[in-house]
């Protein structure tokens, strides 16, 4: 009896080793995984002062190759913003409780001399749910509050997206022609990102 009972405290005990082993390897393996990921850009940000008080931040995608994509600019007069000489948005998002759905408000701003009347606005997010990768857009943009609210599902609060924007603007001695301006900017929420509309804007 003493026997069968060692042998059976021995192989319990020998069990319980395996199952520690194997979590700490399970979990080793997706610390290399996280570690495994490679990220295409990193966002950064540079500031140039023309001086009496006006300086201007501008943002940099920039490569393996450390070549760089700018994307939002900044305009500023004594270290406040001056929103309609500048190229930028805004985002916020907020994840909806026990679930993988995300709502979140982004606002678009820009010069209305320089890039004339906003006509057209369409805003994708990239989302991945359940193995999937979808690409969803919104056009729905408040005029009057200046900002577009959305909701989307994805596994992380990773935000990869894109603006894409039309402005229109009367050409001067000539009535019946309007110059068409398109613009396309990136929208992350994280330094390092593997968003694919940067690429496109080579």
């Amino acid at each position: 009896m003493k026997k069968i009972r060692l042998q059976i405290l021995l192989s319990f005990f020998y069990g319980i080793f395996c199952f520690l082993i194997i979590g700490c390897n399970g979990k080793k393996e997706k610390n290399k995984l996280n570690s495994k990921i490679e990220y295409e850009f990193e966002r950064e940000m540079i500031m140039y002062d023309f001086g009496n008080g006006s300086t201007e931040k501008v943002e940099l995608y920039i490569d393996k190759l450390n070549d760089t994509i700018g994307n939002q600019y900044f305009a500023y007069n004594n270290g406040i913003i001056d929103n309609s000489k500048s190229l930028f948005y805004e985002l916020s998002i907020e994840k909806i409780k026990k679930s993988n759905d995300y709502s979140g408000i982004i606002k678009y701003h820009f010069n209305p001399n320089k890039e004339g009347k906003l006509v057209g606005f369409t805003f994708t997010v990239i989302t991945k749910t359940e193995g999937k990768t979808d690409f969803v857009s919104f056009k729905n943009y408040d005029k009057i509050k200046n900002q577009l609210e959305f909701k989307f599902k994805n596994n992380s609060d990773t935000l990869i997206g894109h603006i894409h924007s039309q402005h229109t603007m009367d050409i001067k001695n000539n009535e019946d022609k309007l110059r068409l301006r398109e613009i396309s900017i990136s929208v992350d929420n994280y330094t390092k990102t593997n968003n694919p509309f940067t690429k496109g804007m080579r």
